[in-house]
């Protein structure tokens, strides 16, 4: 208990923190409660001896842990478990603390919570730490620095990190130089770079990472850094990744880092987000150059009225024209609930010869009667006859993307009406709901 106070008030002189007495704990958002802190002080309680009385009835532990586990998105019955049956604080702590979001407002408490409680920190799996952006010519914040050097050595055991709105320079790449041993998942968004060199030093200073997220980065000086007397090698070797995710939504800053992570990184997948018609040319830019590119998965988010309208006068604008020569196998398009005719132009404008290696096509739509017929028949016929001349394609896959299912046989049966080859041939294949994951 001495070094914990001990290790509490150097970290508040050192970075001038007031931490807040006995009892006046706040709430860490999505991980933390007064029901749970109660639970963690039972769990610690040294088991005491009761007298001899008639032997009660127990669940095996194995069931009770099959029960924590299909409880495991319902917190409130995860910390009443954790409350009536010490046995099971254990099991319950797994689920409670796997994601924990940190944020300007609970940042205190999370010290608290960690430094009194490390045995905590091995639980946590997902990592969220969302930050406020300072004000400009201001060195890296006061928290980040605390995050950096006191919260991320003690979570060793993080998997997946989210970084928002947070400014790297080269000391804040510093400070993350390796304080997450086991990361494979690196999300980036809302983030600003120095330079283009400084998010290369960052997703190399962790070897285990093989998924890249990244949103509305920026970079001020790109790939010339001649004002900070350090140039980016453009020898380097690139990184191969398994998978880059893009998503760049409507901001007022483009995402400069784009031409970085095309030259750079080697994706064996590419998620992209369109949100608009524009983006296709882009999207068609950066897959040109992932020669090592297998999946394509590409999100259709509720286009404006406007892009939808162009789309069906000139069909041709949703051409999609991968690396040459051909090495892709899987197209996954996300049509949400919104945009199935999007993503039936899109299959409909390929180019057999840019395909001839596709085996896999996904279509994640609205199965229903009424979004299938507001798709033009033409765009329909020509889905059929491209997908048809595709030796080898083996498999056409929808999957209903809303939890009601009521509409998905009357769709099914609209869409095997207008894709008659692709039936014929059996390649066609419905799922009424999306697989859990």
């Amino acid at each position: 208990m001495e070094t914990t106070e001990r290790s509490l008030e150097l970290i508040s002189k050192e970075f001038g923190i007031e931490f807040p007495g006995k009892g006046k704990w706040g709430i860490l958002r999505g991980t933390l409660s007064r029901t749970l802190k109660a639970a963690a002080s039972v769990a610690d309680r040294r088991s005491q001896t009761s007298p001899q009385g008639p032997r009660q009835w127990r669940l095996p532990l194995e069931l009770l842990e099959q029960i924590v586990d299909h409880l495991h998105n319902d917190v409130a019955a995860l910390r009443s478990c954790a409350l009536v049956c010490r046995s099971l604080v254990a099991s319950v702590r797994h689920y409670l603390f796997h994601r924990i979001v940190i944020t300007a407002k609970n940042f205190v408490n999370a010290v608290l919570l960690f430094v009194k409680n490390p045995h905590l920190a091995g639980h946590v799996r997902e990592l969220v730490r969302v930050a406020a952006r300072p004000p400009r010519g201001q060195g890296p914040p006061k928290l980040l620095r605390v995050f950096a050097l006191v919260l991320a050595p003690r979570l060793s055991n993080v998997v997946r990190l989210t970084l928002k709105d947070v400014p790297f320079d080269a000391g804040v790449v510093a400070l993350f130089a390796s304080p997450f041993p086991r990361l494979h998942t690196l999300s980036l968004f809302d983030c600003w770079f120095r330079c283009n060199a400084d998010l290369d030093a960052l997703v190399r200073a962790h070897p285990g990472v093989h998924t890249l997220r990244c949103g509305r980065l920026c970079s001020r000086f790109g790939a010339s850094d001649s004002d900070h007397g350090r140039i980016a090698q453009p020898g380097a070797a690139k990184l191969a990744m398994r998978a880059l995710k893009v998503t760049e939504a409507y901001s007022p800053s483009p995402l400069t880092l784009m031409p970085w992570l095309v030259t750079h990184v080697e994706p064996q997948t590419l998620v992209y987000t369109l949100y608009r018609l524009s983006q296709v040319a882009k999207l068609n830019h950066i897959i040109a150059g992932y020669a090592s590119m297998r999946h394509l998965h590409v999100i259709l988010y509720h286009w404006r009225t406007e892009d939808t309208k162009e789309v069906i006068d000139c069909p041709q604008a949703m051409a999609i024209t991968p690396y040459y020569p051909p090495n892709l196998t899987t197209l996954t398009l996300d049509a949400k609930l919104h945009s199935l005719l999007l993503a039936v132009h899109i299959l409909a404008q390929l180019d057999p010869h840019s395909f001839v290696r596709l085996t896999t096509v996904n279509i994640c739509a609205h199965l229903k009667v009424e979004d299938v017929e507001a798709v033009d028949n033409v765009a329909w016929a020509g889905m059929n006859q491209t997908l048809s001349v595709l030796l080898s394609l083996g498999a056409v896959r929808f999957t209903n993307s809303c939890r009601d299912t009521t509409h998905v046989e009357a769709g099914v049966e609209a869409i095997v009406k207008r894709l008659p080859v692709l039936n014929v041939r059996k390649m066609l294949s419905f799922a009424a709901q999306k697989p859990h994951t």
